[in-house]
């Protein structure tokens, strides 16, 4: 018990600090834009899938449509997206960037390129290739134990099923 509190205490300390430092990074780049780091992801997806629903942003970025309605709101009113209603079915909405926001996602992409780039002056003896295998094998891990942990039900939802069950 004591080994596996240990564990859960690193993964929060480290889980914690290099996500605290990513996205302070990734904010400093695309707050000189007036985006969002969440609303960069959605401009480049937009960008690299053209023709794009709002339901099929939702599924490829892995957020909720709701969520996703709600970023791309703020790219619509600023003038980087813009639908156009599907010939045959009026109600199917296709994304697309403008010019505006075609330029803002490559001035950002390059940004990050050049960020990238001062990752390889970190003193290290790991080469990019050992870093993207580390980064590969851990996310690899990391989807077999999301399909094999235990699920947990909020323990309040439990409850009022219960309750309505019991009724």
């Amino acid at each position: 018990m004591q080994n596996e509190e240990r564990v859960f205490e690193t993964f929060l300390r480290q889980y914690r600090e290099i996500f605290r430092v990513l996205i302070n990074a990734a904010e400093q780049v695309t707050s000189q834009y007036s985006v969002s780091f969440e609303q960069y992801l959605l401009l480049k997806q937009i960008h690299e899938q053209r023709n794009i629903t709002l339901s099929e942003l939702a599924d490829s970025t892995r957020t909720t449509r709701s969520a996703a309605a709600r970023k791309l709101r703020a790219l619509l009113l600023d003038g980087f997206v813009e639908q156009e209603a599907k010939l045959d079915d009026r109600r199917v909405k296709y994304l697309r960037l403008t010019p505006k926001g075609a330029a803002i996602e490559n001035d950002i992409r390059q940004a990050f390129l050049q960020s990238a780039a001062a990752w390889e002056q970190i003193p290290t003896s790991l080469t990019a290739g050992d870093i993207n295998e580390f980064f590969t094998q851990y996310q690899q891990n990391i989807a077999v134990w999301d399909r094999t942990r235990p699920k947990f039900q909020r323990p309040v939802l439990r409850t009022k099923r219960k309750a309505l069950g019991d009724k």
